[in-house]
């Protein structure tokens, strides 16, 4: 019979998957926080995060970009999710409320 492993309950040790999981960690999802929030100088604005707080009625302006913009953050929070299921990172779960309470 198949049952579901709980998440807190795996662990990967391979050289070779914990580098990159390291690499998603440490790089690709603060490198993301600052791309959707628009603070990347080499980047053209994503106006992901603003166009959710104006949504929120915390920023003035009008709605800028993709209309399927706000899917970048949910695929971030899905990859912050994982990160801290494996990792306590206080700075990135306070990060991730932040983000949910625009949301």
């Amino acid at each position: 019979m198949l049952h579901s492993i709980p998440l807190k309950d795996i662990s990967i040790r391979d050289s070779f998957w914990a580098n990159h999981i390291g690499l998603v960690r440490k790089e690709i999802i603060p490198y993301q926080w600052e791309a959707m929030n628009d603070r990347l100088p080499d980047a053209p604005p994503s106006h992901c995060i603003e166009n959710l707080r104006i949504a929120a009625g915390l920023s003035k302006g009008e709605f800028r970009g993709f209309v399927f913009q706000d899917s970048d953050l949910a695929k971030w929070l899905e990859a912050a999710g994982y990160s801290l299921s494996a990792n306590a990172d206080p700075e990135l779960e306070r990060i991730v409320y932040e983000a949910v309470e625009l949301d």
